[in-house]
């Protein structure tokens, strides 16, 4: 998602003057850190289970009003005026389960979630990694699955595929950097699959503000 994209979709929250924000599945936290910046009155919150990406998260943060925590998002209860999900459904057990665990934390969402542009063939549900077709909709999907939880979608930005080559060819090359034989597979196996008829055109990304 372009830089763009992204400030757009945190500058659409329609939030309150001092908003307390979660960011579940938060990474190393850039999402968070953003949104914070954005709004100089807002507290943030932000859990992920990997001990590493929230040791880089409190550095990122440092100097704001945030807490990261190694936390299991399921474990978070409470209410918050915004929750932030971005690449991370799998912290609510996956679409489209996430959608309804984050109306039930705020009624405003900044939530980032993958559909299929067109329909996956094996090939490139084996080049995933073993995915299956029902694990994601397509974009109408998608919008239906925000609407069953309770929500409207305010705002929305699709990656490109500009978008999608600059990511995937960073996470191919960061993987080839590590030098590991688990990262060198994991890189090989995105430009396999990038090369792969239909290999750049059937997996989208949508970055929607929902309310509700």
């Amino acid at each position: 998602m372009s830089e763009a994209a992204v400030d757009a979709a945190i500058g659409a929250l329609p939030l309150p003057p001092t908003p307390l924000i979660l960011d579940t599945g938060c990474g190393n936290g850039e999402m968070l850190v953003r949104a914070l910046r954005a709004y100089p009155r807002a507290r943030g919150v932000g859990v992920d289970l990997d001990a590493d990406a929230i040791a880089e998260a409190r550095e990122r943060g440092a100097g704001l009003p945030v807490q990261f925590e190694v936390q299991d998002a399921a474990t978070v209860g409470g209410q918050f005026d915004a929750v932030i999900n971005v690449g991370s459904s799998h912290a609510h057990g996956g679409f489209p389960h996430a959608l309804t665990a984050l109306r039930d934390l705020a009624h405003v969402a900044l939530y980032g979630e993958g559909f299929w542009r067109c329909p996956p063939s094996a090939a490139f549900l084996d080049a995933l990694g073993g995915a299956t077709a029902d694990e994601l909709a397509d974009l109408d999907g998608l919008h239906d699955a925000a609407l069953g939880a309770g929500f409207d979608v305010v705002h929305e930005s699709i990656a490109d595929d500009r978008d999608w080559a600059i990511y995937e060819s960073t996470l191919a090359a960061n993987a080839e950097r590590d030098g590991g034989p688990d990262a060198l597979a994991y890189a090989r196996r995105i430009r396999e699959r990038r090369a792969l008829p239909g290999g750049t055109t059937t997996l989208g990304f949508s970055l929607l503000v929902l309310y509700g």
